[in-house]
């Protein structure tokens, strides 16, 4: 919508940090995730380098996913919402399949 995009323009334009950034996780911290993890990156973040991310997250995190959005930046969840919206219900589904899967077995 470009209503929002421009809403949001203007927001990180006025937007000033008073405080340092936090830090991104250490793989050791990660390594301690325990709940189910979807991570959605644009292609072009320049935020987050999502190649590295799709790499090192689902290597550190248990059953998780991490996947690319190429035609994308940072917000892959408004630019493509459809797309990002249909990638989350896949894997809730999956997890939702794998832990009844788990229950009916234990």
């Amino acid at each position: 919508m470009p209503e929002l995009r421009a809403m949001i323009r203007t927001a990180v334009r006025a937007h000033r940090v008073r405080r340092p950034s936090p830090l991104p996780l250490s793989e050791a911290e990660l390594s301690t995730v325990r709940t189910p993890l979807y991570l959605v990156l644009g292609k072009r973040s320049l935020l987050l380098h999502p190649q590295r991310q799709v790499e090192r997250v689902p290597r550190l995190i248990p059953g998780a996913r991490a996947e690319i959005v190429s035609r994308t930046g940072h917000g892959p969840q408004i630019d493509h919402a459809q797309e990002t919206n249909r990638r989350m219900l896949e894997f809730m589904a999956t997890v939702d399949a794998a832990t009844r899967h788990d229950s009916s077995h234990g």
